[in-house]
Formats: C-alpha cells, sequence, structure tokens
C-alpha cells in the first residue's frame, strides 16, 4: 500500500468549495492546455477521481494535495464545487503524494523527472530518517561506513520510488544524479529548450563543472546552439569546429564509455586509476645508512 493509500483508506468523499481550496506553493505549475482538456473531459463524463485535499496549516479552508489540474479544470468550467477526499498529512507527506502524483499521471521532460525525484528523494530522507542516517543496514567499521551508509540510504530511496512510481531503480538513480550535478543556474536556463527533455544530453551537462555548465547553457538559451557540442565550441571551450585538443584526445574518446559504466565497474576503476597514480609516483631516495663511527 502506498502512502497516499494508506492515508485516505477510511476518508470519506464529499464536495469541496473550490473557493476555499488553496492550490498555492506547487512544485509544477498548472498546464492551462492540459487543464481545457480535463475541464471538457469533466464536462462529458464528469469527474471520475477526486481531488485529495487537507486542513490548511493555517486552520482557513483547504490546502490542495493531489489534483491541481483536475481543480483547474473545475475552475474552468465555472464549477463551485468538486469531489473530493480529505486526508491527515503532514507538509512531507502532502509534498511525496503530490510528486508521486505527478510522476505517475503526466508525462514529464527528463529535466523535470529528474527534479521530482531529487525533491522526492530529500521528502523520503525527512520521513524516514532511519534510512537517511544509513540505519536500515549496520555499517561496517571502518573508512568506509559513511559511504556504506549513505549509499544504504540511496538504494532504499531508489527502491521505494522505482516501486511507487512505475520506474526502474536504474532509472530513478540515474535522474536524481543528474539533477545532484546539475547548477541552479544551468537548470533555469535550459528549461524549456530541447535537451531538457534530452536525458544523454543533461548527463553529460551534469558531469561539467558548475560554470561551465552555464556557460553551455546559455548558447541552448539564447539559440546560438542546440546542443552540448554545438554549444561548446560557440562558448569557446573547444577549438572552432569542435574538434578536440591533441592533449584531450584520450579523455574524449574514454568519457562516453565512462557514462556507461555501472556503479561497481566505476569502483573498479577508481581503483584501477588510484593503484596508476600510486606508480606514477617518483621513488623516494633511499636514506643513506651510517657507517660504523671511526
Amino acid at each position: 500500500m502506498n502512502l497516499l493509500s494508506s492515508l485516505a483508506a477510511a476518508s470519506p468523499l464529499f464536495l469541496a468549495d473550490i473557493a476555499s481550496i488553496d492550490a498555492s506553493d506547487r512544485l509544477r505549475p498548472v498546464d492551462e492546455a492540459h487543464a481545457r482538456w480535463i475541464a471538457a473531459s469533466m464536462n462529458e463524463g464528469g469527474l471520475i477521481e477526486p481531488i485529495i485535499v487537507r486542513l490548511h496549516p493555517t486552520g482557513n479552508g483547504l490546502k490542495l494535495v493531489a489534483g491541481a489540474h483536475r481543480l483547474r479544470g473545475g475552475q474552468i468550467n465555472g464549477d463551485s464545487q468538486i469531489a473530493a477526499i480529505m486526508i491527515e498529512a503532514t507538509d512531507d507527506e502532502a509534498r511525496q503524494i503530490e510528486i508521486d502524483e505527478n510522476l505517475a499521471r503526466r508525462e514529464l521532460t527528463a529535466l523535470e523527472r529528474a527534479e521530482f525525484l531529487a525533491e522526492r528523494k530529500r521528502t523520503y530522507e525527512r520521513l524516514h530518517p532511519e534510512a537517511a542516517h544509513g540505519k536500515a543496514k549496520k555499517p561496517r567499521k571502518g573508512a568506509a561506513s559513511a559511504k556504506d551508509a549513505n549509499f544504504a540510504s540511496f538504494a532504499a530511496f531508489a527502491k521505494d520510488a522505482a516501486k511507487q512510481v512505475g520506474l526502474s531503480v536504474r532509472a530513478v538513480q540515474l535522474a536524481t544524479q543528474i539533477a545532484a550535478g546539475l547548477s541552479p543556474e544551468a537548470v533555469i536556463l535550459i528549461r524549456g529548450t530541447k535537451i531538457a527533455d534530452n536525458q544523454a544530453q543533461l548527463q553529460a551537462l551534469a558531469a561539467l563543472d558548475p560554470a561551465d555548465q552555464v556557460k553551455v547553457a546559455r548558447e541552448i538559451a539564447e539559440g546560438r546552439a542546440t546542443n552540448l557540442a554545438k554549444a561548446k565550441v560557440s562558448a569557446g571551450m573547444v577549438p572552432a569546429g569542435g574538434a578536440v585538443r591533441e592533449e584531450d584526445q584520450p579523455l574524449a574518446k574514454l568519457e562516453p564509455i565512462v557514462f556507461r559504466l555501472s556503479r561497481q565497474q566505476l569502483l573498479d576503476l577508481r581503483t584501477l586509476i588510484d593503484n596508476r597514480l600510486a606508480a606514477m609516483e617518483p621513488a623516494k631516495p633511499a636514506r643513506a645508512k651510517k657507517g660504523p663511527a671511526a
């Protein structure tokens, strides 16, 4: 049973006054075109699924939890009331329900999906502090314990999110990592562009340092480039024509391979690199042994 089902199990259906419902502070703005389509559908067959509300934290009126487009559809139709289910939920529980409904119901761009999943991870860790602190599994002793705890937390979140919203665990992990790697400034610039719905481009953008992300994103947002490769050229990050500098060619060939590696393969690669770097360190000169005193 998911969070919404458990909270709404004993909640009766009722008619809520639309004017009393606060639909502010949503993670995603209402798409008016989609709301008009829902309004037309409601006129033809009625509201198939009620909206979800809770008592407003201020004590005045109701706060929308899920169903912003259905609520807007009712407003477009001039309805004064709408079918609703009242639940008791904390701010974090309400936010998670909103996120899960968006992930499950509507087509999202790759960027929006990454943002929603990143927010869901933060909410999940507040709702499950034992997972956030790695207490779900007893960590091993030693320097690796913190990393083990963080990985256990991330794995628990990814498994739960995948189950609730119908994505694979790998898809959840990748989208969350993309969101974590993107700078806020770059996100603002690329929102609404073609690369916002191209996961491979977003992954490559997230791999850049924040300053370079902004340079590349600005080239795309202002129409001087349509993808990362062209944006790097127009931003002066690579030579004209897109040629890779000779000294960077080995890395350029390696980059697409690295993106295809699993987490364990990346860890093995890191060990290999560490060993190689250690082998390249100049040998320390042997200290001369002191001879017997004259």
